[in-house]
């Protein structure tokens, strides 16, 4: 990849932005020792723990929540079955977002929401191997409670190409109507800029500047897609719920931030987080952490 000239112009490294956002896990969740120790199952908010009906009711009335994953983690994908079967039962008219597909995949989404198509049909439809690569298995059972409980379910991401387009041919280049409105990203603070060159710097890309810099532009344009997308599902006043990979919320500076700049004001960050030894979540990493045992980390 070194040799590249243009990094984004490859497939492959198109797949290497799925798997750096899963990568983000482990450089994105620092822990601090503390006198109190979290518990598994417990939520924990500001070095304290709080209620799960606490946080699902403040969670409810949001415009906009987002569940963080890695990508490949059982557990996690568990917990957001859960988060969001609790929401459910406070907000009927929720929608569940999926970093997983482009816009392209949503009429396959819809079809299977009303029952139209099975799974592989889904799979085939909404080309899940080719635009995510993931094992399906580990989102089925999402997929299947928002057909079961009619849950709309929206792709929030792109496809690869029109995200190259962006990248390297300038927003100005490409009408809104074939980017589907979506905004050019507001720019990345100063620490999120920081964490991505860092993410960068620990795979072998080279040290080009102006490749780092597409790199850079294309996560952002990735965090602005997906907030946008969300925004347009929480207009109605529906709760918008998003899943994604842990980069794209951590410190509220991907997706968060491109909300804020979009003008929503309302949004929750949460995510997982596996316990180890007697730590608490470092603060400003989500609004809040539910925490998971070390027996539920993968089994």
């Amino acid at each position: 990849m070194k040799r590249q000239a243009s990094l984004l112009s490859a497939k492959p490294f198109i797949k290497s932005c799925t798997y750096l956002c899963a990568s983000f896990c482990a450089v994105l969740l620092p822990t601090l020792a503390m006198a109190s120790c979290p518990q598994p199952g417990q939520w924990w908010q500001a070095q304290a723990p709080l209620t799960n009906s606490e946080l699902l009711i403040t969670a409810s009335q949001q415009q906009v929540v987002l569940l963080g994953e890695q990508h490949d983690s059982l557990a996690h994908h568990r917990w957001q079955l859960h988060t969001l079967a609790g929401l459910h039962a406070l907000r009927d008219d929720m929608v569940i977002g999926l970093e997983m597909l482009p816009r392209s995949a949503q009429p396959a989404l819809d079809a299977w929401v009303a029952g139209e198509i099975d799974a592989p049909t889904l799979l085939e439809q909404t080309r899940w191997d080719d635009v995510w690569g993931f094992d399906p298995d580990l989102y089925m059972p999402i997929l299947a409670f928002a057909q079961m409980a009619q849950i709309p379910l929206i792709a929030l991401n792109i496809d690869a190409s029109l995200r190259q387009r962006l990248v390297n041919d300038g927003w100005e280049t490409v009408s809104a109507e074939e980017r589907y409105a979506i905004p050019p990203p507001y720019p990345a603070s100063e620490a999120y800029q920081t964490r991505l060159t860092d993410v960068f710097s620990q795979h072998d890309m080279g040290d080009d500047p102006a490749i780092r810099e597409r790199f850079i532009q294309a996560q952002l344009t990735w965090d602005v897609a997906m907030a946008q997308r969300l925004a347009e599902a929480a207009e109605g006043g529906a709760l918008a719920v998003g899943l994604m990979g842990l980069g794209h919320v951590t410190y509220h500076e991907g997706v968060p931030h491109q909300l804020a700049a979009i003008g929503i004001e309302r949004t929750l960050s949460l995510l997982p987080w596996e316990q180890n030894s007697c730590t608490q979540p470092e603060p400003g990493l989500a609004d809040a952490v539910f925490v998971l045992g070390k027996t539920q980390a993968d089994d």
